[in-house]
């Protein structure tokens, strides 16, 4: 694939980089329209957007140290060199629940209504997903397994020299066209007469996402079991929160 988009001396400009940050440029945008719908004042999307930012750094770095805590019990200093491990030192569910809660102490703090705050920010993650997973696919990571009707990835990527020659699913993508498509169900969602309670629109959205985050694992390359089965965990428990605001949105 194309983990290096450009290389100008001792710059270089990765791929999964640029799709990162045109995800994150895209959503701040998007959710700054939103928001005055939802009576949020513009200018305090830039400041959640930072929040949420330190916090998918640190609850992505966690994640990945908590599920590889045998690489760092002899090197504490390298819990915070996160970038090391390059792509491979994050782990994506760790990002999204301390951007999560680290959105919520924002909110909480700025006495921001919340429930109006995840409605409006949803599609910007449904956009970000799929924008993101193009990054994956350039880089190379991310990857499904063997499949007759599959990709075969260059050996120089992390897919291809740990399937060198051979086809395999390429979850980046399928991930990645399903970002788009949740986008778009979420903004028709809203448009209905149906979805008129806060956070009924965010309850969909995160049962959506984590449905298919379980459903999609099952293809998905795991070299550590652990890996796959915190995935699946936090995906069940995800949607067993989505059901529970769902629920209780739809009683009152």
């Amino acid at each position: 694939m194309y983990p290096v988009l450009l290389k100008i001396g001792n710059f270089s400009l990765y791929s999964y980089g640029l799709m990162l940050f045109i995800a994150f440029i895209l959503g701040i945008k998007l959710t700054q329209e939103r928001a005055k719908k939802f009576g949020i004042k513009e200018e305090m999307i830039i400041n959640l957007a930072i929040y949420i930012l330190i916090g998918v750094v640190i609850g992505a770095r966690a994640l990945y140290v908590l599920n590889h805590w045998d690489e760092f019990k002899n090197d504490l200093v390298g819990i915070i060199a996160f970038w090391r491990g390059g792509l491979g030192g994050l782990m994506f569910f760790g990002g999204f629940i301390g951007g999560f809660l680290f959105g919520m102490i924002y909110a909480k703090k700025n006495k921001m209504p919340i429930l109006k705050m995840l409605d409006s920010i949803s599609p910007a993650i449904a956009l970000g997903e799929g924008i993101t997973r193009i990054g994956c696919f350039l880089n190379g990571c991310c990857f499904g397994k063997p499949s007759e009707y599959g990709l075969i990835f260059p050996a120089n990527s992390p897919a291809g020299s740990t399937f060198l020659n051979i086809k395999i699913h390429p979850t980046q993508l399928y991930s990645s066209l399903f970002g788009f498509l949740l986008f778009f169900i979420i903004l028709q969602l809203e448009k209905t007469k149906i979805i008129k309670k806060e956070g009924l629109l965010f309850s969909i959205f995160l049962f959506l996402y984590g449905l298919f985050r379980f459903l999609i694992d099952f293809l998905r390359y795991y070299e550590d079991r652990l890996n796959f089965l915190t995935n699946q965990i936090i995906s069940l428990f995800l949607m067993l929160i989505a059901l529970i605001i769902f629920l209780s949105r739809l009683k009152k």
